[in-house]
């Protein structure tokens, strides 16, 4: 397999639950911070075109992470997402659905359990692995025919052509 072809993403879909895996030419330290610094992760978590210009993090179990991402025409979907366990440069799991400005759940999408693993791959790489249960198959279906899989493939390109060698420079 080439370079190319390893750093692209592995997806799988089980009953209810989605996973997506990518390697990125970064240390370990550094995806995870990418993942819960708010200014960091604004830069790279929506699918372009789309902005995220709020991003808020408490980074504890019980913490929120609330963000807002905008359309290009101006249009806002804001997303809280709720910590149940942190386990430094390891996985961050949470759950999480779309809400309004004020941080109140809407029922848009049901609610999804999320789980964040970053593993040391070798020669200063990381494998992240992104898995997403949400409580049906059915519901899940539905999820990603409204765009996740492609959604979240490209949050993690800018995260491996933007941030990382960003962060990599400085």
């Amino acid at each position: 397999m080439s370079q190319k072809d390893a750093n692209q993403p592995i997806t799988r879909v089980s009953g209810r639950t989605f996973v997506m895996e990518r390697v990125f030419e970064a240390p370990r330290e550094m995806v995870y911070e990418a993942f819960v610094n708010p200014e960091l992760l604004s830069k790279w978590w929506a699918p372009k075109p789309y902005t995220i210009p709020v991003c808020r993090i408490d980074l504890r179990p019980g913490g929120r992470w609330h963000y807002c991402m905008r359309s290009p025409e101006g249009a806002t979907q804001w997303v809280l997402g709720i910590y149940e366990e942190i386990r430094p440069l390891e996985s961050v799991s949470y759950a999480i659905t779309f809400a309004d400005e004020e941080a109140n759940p809407t029922d848009v999408i049901p609610k999804q359990e999320v789980t964040v693993e970053f593993a040391d791959a070798g020669n200063g790489r990381t494998t992240l692995t992104l898995s997403f249960s949400l409580p049906t198959a059915e519901e899940l279906q539905k999820t990603l025919k409204m765009g996740m899989s492609e959604g979240t493939a490209m949050a993690l390109d800018t995260l491996a052509q933007e941030v990382l060698p960003a962060m990599m420079r400085s």
